[in-house]
């Protein structure tokens, strides 16, 4: 034998005769990566990069180099994150202990991508043993300083809460104590899902980045597959799992700047996606913005998004005061069956045009359509049109 096989360990499988032998395999032999020294022991650290000009999946790394800085704020909506520049952020990732939390799960493995000129990094943090953590979390920390910036997926209920606890429980200060944060997650959830099934990070990947995994750890084995290491000493199922991690720090990156793409050039195409941009970019008060998209879905005949959009239009005319802008958006959406843009009709006729046949003819249609409907809602609706008829009756019985 030559090479790795020569010095790999043995050990039987349950089979004592020999047969179906398997070696070990270090990790160190399966990976390109170094030891790290520091003050608080050893850990074990790996390294890789990629061109900005490159792809990951279908989605650009170049569009790095024009992201602007304000669109984390829009996704977000949060004005702390108005400045938000992805370029100077680190993504970060875990790969933990358990997948529940608490002060027993520990990170064995931190992902940390960030831009470095024209190449995106990922550098890995790996424990091979408990007694590595404080080497691990030292590391980490001294890298994390020189970002002020952090984004995750779901990192807000999980990773930085994770880290933050055992940075603690080892006597180090959290490096992010003080580090804005943008979470993927609600604005991802906030642009897609009204498409997507699953909002989850691979499932993004594959409808969105066009990539899918072949031979991928689910993350549920993930655990498992690190306590075996520990029993083992047998890197390779390890082996996915630092692929796994790197291809989640890459894919968090392209995704969050595919989604400032959406936000800046309006590249929803799907109605559903356009809506959901509209939505944004309305939490944003980037009003003409969000009014351009919905009038998009508005033009589609027939979409189940179109009536939805009519009345946001309709609430943005009557908030701007223009109110035959709005009755005109109210009209096309009653014309489709909507009881609550015939109930706006309705007071707009009663309260602002004084026109009570007006009214009385609106509330009329309105009962006609809820007439036959048996949905608790729609009986409450009915019966609130009812009380309405009858105040417009005595209103003009009144004048008359």
């Amino acid at each position: 034998m030559t090479g790795r096989s020569e010095d790999a360990e043995f050990r039987p499988d349950a089979d004592s005769s020999g047969i179906g032998v398997r070696p070990h395999l270090a990790l160190e032999e399966l990976l390109e990566g170094r030891r790290v020294e520091n003050a608080r022991g050893e850990f074990f650290l790996m390294e890789a990069d990629t061109s900005l000009e490159s792809f990951h999946g279908d989605a650009p790394l170049s569009r790095f180099h024009v992201v602007d800085p304000g669109t984390v704020g829009v996704l977000s909506g949060e004005p702390a994150l108005a400045a938000f520049d992805l370029r100077d952020a680190a993504f970060l990732d875990t790969e933990t202990t358990g997948l529940a939390g608490g002060t027993g799960t520990a990170a064995f493995l931190v992902g940390l991508g960030y831009v470095d000129g024209d190449r995106f990094r990922v550098r890995q943090y790996f424990m091979r043993d408990y007694p590595e953590e404080p080497a691990l979390l030292r590391g980490l920390a001294d890298d994390l300083r020189r970002f002020s910036r952090v984004v995750t997926f779901n990192g807000r209920t999980f990773d930085v809460p994770l880290l933050e606890a055992r940075y603690r429980l080892n006597r180090e200060r959290f490096p992010l104590e003080s580090a804005q944060h943008f979470d993927l997650l609600h604005p991802a959830r906030r642009l897609w899902k009204l498409r997507l099934e699953s909002c989850r990070l691979q499932s993004l990947e594959t409808a969105l980045l066009g990539m899918r995994r072949h031979g991928d750890v689910p993350g549920e084995e993930i655990p498992q597959i690190w306590f075996d290491y520990l029993r083992r000493r047998d890197g390779r199922a390890l082996v996915k799992v630092l692929e796994h991690n790197r291809l989640d720090v890459v894919s968090l990156a392209a995704l969050s700047a595919l989604a400032c793409r959406w936000v800046e050039d309006g590249w929803a195409e799907d109605p559903r996606d356009v809506y959901s941009l509209a939505r944004v970019l309305e939490r944003a008060d980037l009003y003409e913005r969000c009014e351009e998209q919905y009038r998009r879905v508005a033009a589609v005949d027939d979409h189940p998004l179109r009536v939805r959009s009519l009345l946001r239009l309709a609430a943005r005319a009557k908030r701007g005061g223009d109110h035959a802008a709005a009755v005109e958006l109210w009209e096309q959406a009653a014309a489709e069956g909507d009881w609550w843009a015939l109930r706006e009709l309705a007071v707009h006729h009663e309260h602002r045009a004084r026109d009570l046949e007006a009214a009385l003819g609106v509330v009329q249609r309105a009962l006609e359509r809820l007439e036959d409907h048996g949905s608790p809602t729609l009986h409450r609706v009915a019966a609130d049109f009812r009380r309405r008829r009858d105040r417009l009756y005595a209103k003009r019985d009144a004048r008359n």
